[in-house]
């Protein structure tokens, strides 16, 4: 018995698993009573099964984006619902709820301040986007020059799908990824478990609440980065034994960072890590990548056309300039007067 104990403390696989397992555990959220009486007087009924709350006898406090799917921990986020339909929902996004909260076609978010708070399914889908703008994100593939819409819109397009959450471990020799059953909706962790076994993953441990892929070290990068395309919130795990895989020079080995503004995520400033000269580190930016599109290749092309035409044009005026300047030299008349004389008559 207690050696089975021992090898699955020295096993790494059980190890992630049993920290999945942990980190997976529901957190608690207290809304102070005061804010659960404000919200009860702007809502009548519960926006996810539209029961009037006078016909209920058990009314929760739920969040748009979850606190477990790194939602922000204010008022902002709340909402009343009843308690089956929280029950059922658990941790899962708001976009795996059926009809009513399909998602608009992703938009850059808009702020609301000043702006009466809506509790409808469409209301909820629209705060939602404001709320993820302030959750926690992984970085963009662009670089601290790029605008703020830029970001926005590539972060829509991860938004626009159900968040869900993953667990990853990354050493020299071992790579791991995780998920449980409380890491989000069935579909969307369907979809991510299919994608990880296509990028080569192979199953590891399998049980009803967590599912363990061991991935080729080489092959990690691609397949967390793909997974955060499709709204994953990626958590790393630390294993005992086995030391973190340290952060190469590309943006993408940033991938356990979890930035909470797009201002940040914009300058790409990490925040609470410092560089050698005392200011805060930042991730490198992303390699640019060029638009194949018709017109902007045609653009491309055109340009630098002007600019070899612009080149050509400074070389001539430069030479012309400089026999300007030497035919006024009395040394370039004797020059040309003793070249006259080589040439045969």
């Amino acid at each position: 018995m207690n050696e089975a104990k021992q090898s699955s403390l020295d096993d790494p696989i059980a190890i992630f698993s049993q920290a999945i397992s942990e980190l997976s555990a529901r957190q608690s959220f207290n809304l102070p009573a005061k804010l659960r009486q404000q919200l009860r007087s702007m809502q009548t009924s519960c926006p996810i099964c539209a029961c009037d709350f006078s016909q209920q006898s058990s009314i929760v406090v739920a969040q748009i984006v979850p606190i477990e799917h790194g939602g922000p921990n204010d008022f902002s986020n709340c909402f009343l619902c009843c308690e089956r339909c929280n029950r059922k929902r658990g941790t899962s996004d708001l976009l795996s709820l059926g009809e009513p909260f399909c998602s608009p076609t992703a938009s850059p978010p808009v702020p609301s301040h000043g702006r009466a708070l809506g509790f409808s399914p469409t209301d909820l889908v629209q705060r939602r986007l404001e709320l993820l703008a302030r959750s926690a994100n992984h970085w963009t593939p662009h670089t601290r020059n790029s605008m703020k819409c830029t970001v926005l819109r590539h972060l829509a397009k991860r938004w626009a799908e159900p968040r869900f959450r993953a667990f990853a471990h990354h050493s020299s020799d071992l790579a791991l990824i995780g998920f449980a059953r409380r890491s989000g909706d069935a579909e969307s962790l369907g979809v991510a478990k299919v994608l990880t076994k296509f990028q080569g993953a192979s199953a590891a441990l399998m049980d009803d609440d967590v599912s363990v892929y061991q991935v080729d070290p080489g092959r990690f990068l691609p397949l967390i980065w793909a997974l955060i395309e499709l709204n994953a919130l990626v958590m790393p795990v630390r294993v005992p034994g086995k030391g973190a895989h340290a952060f190469g020079s590309e943006w993408q080995d940033f991938w356990p960072d979890h930035v909470r503004s797009v201002a940040a995520l914009r300058s790409r400033l990490r925040s609470g890590h410092a560089s050698n000269f005392g200011e805060l580190a930042r991730c490198p930016d992303a390699s640019r990548v060029l638009s194949d599109r018709p017109d902007a290749v045609r653009k491309r092309r055109n340009s630098a056309a002007r600019v070899e035409r612009n080149r050509s044009q400074r070389l001539a005026l430069y030479h012309q300039k400089r026999i300007e300047e030497a035919s006024q030299d009395s040394a370039y008349a004797v020059l040309e007067a003793r070249l006259l004389s080589l040439q045969p008559s």
